[in-house]
């Protein structure tokens, strides 16, 4: 794992630390402060109960995106947002940006995987043993018969030397590819690339995808808890542009499936090289196995039942008022949506989101609270529930693509997702804080509440690729994710609940739940706002960072500094 980085800031950032207290004017008199000293602060934890015991009762079935208990948040958000004198910053004067998505799900038994050895052997794959195939959003039927080709990891990354399909031919061809990504790469990077897998397998012209799976993988999530959780049932969407068009990152692949380990060995059992010598391979230091054509043809076959449904972001703003950088915004996210009602035989199946993320979403209202009655800072504040983060970040990406406000005049994001809000923090972590020169903000509001601002404590989970904010850091604009630290019991609360609770009908409000510290978590949010939107200057990129240069994002100029 490389060492953070230093944050590279210039010199208007420089002279914001030194003199932090100092006020600032704007062109019409008016007068800020870049600190929240001075400011009074009074989050409520009995408003924050309260939102949260709506969101995450059982009358809304979990808030799945799509579904009639979601509109009831949505709906419930928009009047917080009106209630709290916020201007409807949604479509046509509303609070509501409208987003149709399609909408797929399984018809069960009618995924087939069968295999032909270069001999003319058939060899039978049986479903949800030796693989499963989700619903395909883009196909209601589709069969796919091709060659399959091996592509270790499937990863392209240049700036590591790295190319697994470095003299491969995957035209037309099936690609198989291990589940996760090597070791050896930073991990917030690795978690791009991992991401981007059916990407770079459909820009080489491949027509569908196998993944293998490896013993790490099986650790983290492994095939048997995929199958009889039953996530192949639900629905996979993804949205449809103003102009009609269904969003898809891999064009041409027209199927796909996931292997067990006993799937995999069919896969492999006429390989050059076997199965256990790949897998070895695939977690050594090196974890670049060697990449070859199988000699097997496969076929690949599913049904799926498509639909379209709507469902809505809900935004809401707190105009700036600086007459030039109110047209600058400071976008604050929490998702609204949660994974709905699981299908299974248990007692209790509605899974209600108590802390991801209607505690989100509640801190999301102190917040804009607190800032209406302080008033309002120079830029302006938009805040934005999005739905379908859970269906793979989909609010979100709609939003950034296609926002209510100039795209290039969105300057930063604040994310809130799934803050461990179960005992008394003392320390923040902020995924993505040293990439950019928002990490001063965080830094100047934690020292003046008395918390101590720390770096990622498990950088390995690659956090900052998996949340809304991700969204807009893909269109280039600085963004970070608000947590809860580690220090005081923090470790054992956040792995209690990754253990027991996580996307589970048991996270809900009969837990322990410390509404004090939920409080607390408002306040500091509604300082770190208030200082990016007073800075002079807008939050940067810090020069040369690896997700800038991926997306054309403003990054410091390190000369600016000598």
């Amino acid at each position: 794992m490389k060492s953070l980085e230093l944050s590279l800031i210039s010199i208007a950032a420089i002279a914001f630390l030194n003199a932090c207290d100092e006020p600032v004017h704007s062109e019409n008199g008016a007068e800020f402060t870049y600190s929240t000293k001075g400011m009074k602060f009074d989050p409520n934890p009995d408003m924050i109960e309260k939102h949260m015991t709506f969101l995450a009762s059982d009358a809304l079935l979990g808030r799945e995106t799509g579904t009639a208990g979601y509109d009831k948040a949505a709906e419930y958000t928009a009047k917080q947002f009106e209630a709290l004198g916020l201007k409807p910053a949604g479509d046509n004067g509303t609070f509501f940006q409208q987003i149709q998505f399609k909408r797929a799900y399984r018809i069960a038994d009618s995924g087939v995987l069968n295999i032909v050895t270069e001999d003319g052997r058939e060899i039978t794959l049986t479903p949800d043993k030796d693989f499963a195939i989700g619903p395909n959003v883009s196909l209601s039927e589709s069969t796919v018969t091709a060659p399959v080709i091996f592509a270790g990891y499937g990863i392209v990354a240049p700036n590591e030397g790295r190319n697994d399909y470095e003299g491969l031919d995957v035209k037309g061809k099936i690609v198989a590819t291990l589940a996760g990504t090597p070791d050896g790469i930073q991990t917030e990077e690795r978690a791009f690339y991992g991401s981007r897998k059916g990407f770079e397998a459909s820009q080489r012209g491949a027509i569908g995808l196998l993944s293998i799976p490896t013993p790490t993988r099986e650790k983290v999530y492994s095939f048997e808890r995929l199958v009889k959780e039953g996530r192949l049932d639900s629905p996979r969407m993804s949205w449809v542009s103003p102009e009609g068009e269904t969003f898809t990152r891999t064009l041409g692949i027209r199927g796909g499936a996931t292997l067990s380990m006993e799937g995999a060995g069919k896969i492999f059992s006429q390989a050059p090289i076997s199965l256990s010598d790949i897998l070895t391979e695939a977690e050594s230091d090196s974890a670049n196995p060697a990449r070859f054509a199988l000699p097997i043809t496969a076929t690949l076959s599913q049904k799926s039942k498509l639909d379209e449904v709507y469902s809505a972001n809900v935004a809401g703003m707190i105009e700036g008022a600086d007459p030039l950088l109110k047209n600058e915004y400071i976008v604050l996210t929490a998702h609204l949506d949660h994974i709905g009602v699981s299908k299974t035989n248990e007692e209790d199946v509605i899974n209600n989101g108590a802390l991801d993320n209607a505690a989100g979403i509640a801190t999301l209202f102190e917040a804009a609270r607190m800032i209406k009655a302080n008033g309002a800072p120079r830029r302006s504040i938009l805040f934005l529930a999005v739905t379908a983060e859970e269906k793979g970040l989909l609010g979100s990406q709609y939003f950034a693509k296609n926002p209510t406000v100039p795209k290039d005049k969105i300057v930063a994001n604040v994310n809130l997702d799934m803050p461990i809000l179960t005992y008394n923090f003392q320390d923040v972590i902020a995924f993505g804080r040293d990439r950019s020169t928002i990490k001063d903000a965080i830094s100047r509001a934690s020292k003046d509440m008395g918390l101590v601002a720390k770096p990622d404590p498990m950088p390995e989970q690659g956090i900052f690729t998996r949340s809304d904010h991700f969204r807009f850091v893909e269109e280039g604009i600085p963004s970070v994710m608000l947590a809860t630290g580690f220090d005081n019991g923090g470790q054992k609360a956040w792995a209690t609940h990754f253990s027991d609770h996580y996307h589970r009908p048991s996270d809900d409000m009969t837990n322990d739940l410390d509404f004090k510290a939920a409080a607390k978590f408002s306040e500091l949010k509604t300082r770190i706002t208030y200082i990016l939107a007073n800075a002079d200057e807008r939050p940067l990129w810090n020069k040369d960072d690896f997700f800038a240069t991926q997306f054309n994002g403003p990054m410091t100029d390190e000369a600016a500094k000598k």
